[in-house]
């Protein structure tokens, strides 16, 4: 049992790492090797406002245990606050988080919408800054890339 809740202390420090906020993590298993803690079936996380669900969500650490990247495959949405303060809630195939830059990337049938703002981009790949200082959108050949969005300033 001990050896349970150290592997889970391991597990709760990879995913998700960053500062004193709470983490909860609901999956089928968690499987971590070296540098790599994998996690499975029916995955929902939630980190104060933010929420993910995926069908697999894979963390990988440097040799601190410390974040560098997040997968989050299959059946992938979220929910996510910007440091602007803007909810934004999407889908797609795949999601990537690179914690250095603070990056999202989505993949395959990427869609995100803000909350309460006709703005949405859709398209194949979408990059955004977790900062909300930048959004890429790329069309590939299931269809052309879209963006939707206000010109009202409020």
């Amino acid at each position: 049992m001990i050896k349970f809740f150290l592997f889970l202390s391991i597990c709760m420090q990879a995913v998700f790492a960053i500062g004193p906020d709470v983490i909860d993590i609901v999956a089928n298993t968690f499987t971590s090797i070296g540098n790599k803690t994998t996690i499975t079936g029916n995955v929902k996380i939630k980190k104060g406002s933010d929420n993910l669900s995926a069908d697999k969500v894979v963390v990988y650490t440097d040799n601190a245990r410390k974040p560098l990247r997040y997968e989050a495959i299959s059946n992938v949405r979220f929910t996510i606050i910007t440091s602007d303060k803007r909810e934004l809630k999407g889908q797609s195939n795949k999601l990537v988080y690179e914690v250095k830059k603070n990056e999202y990337r989505l993949y395959d049938n990427a869609f995100v919408q803000e909350t309460g703002k006709p703005n949405v981009l859709k398209g194949d790949e979408i990059v955004l800054s977790g900062n909300g200082d930048y959004a890429n959108v790329v069309g590939k050949n299931k269809g052309p890339a879209r963006v939707t969005f206000s010109l009202d300033n409020n």
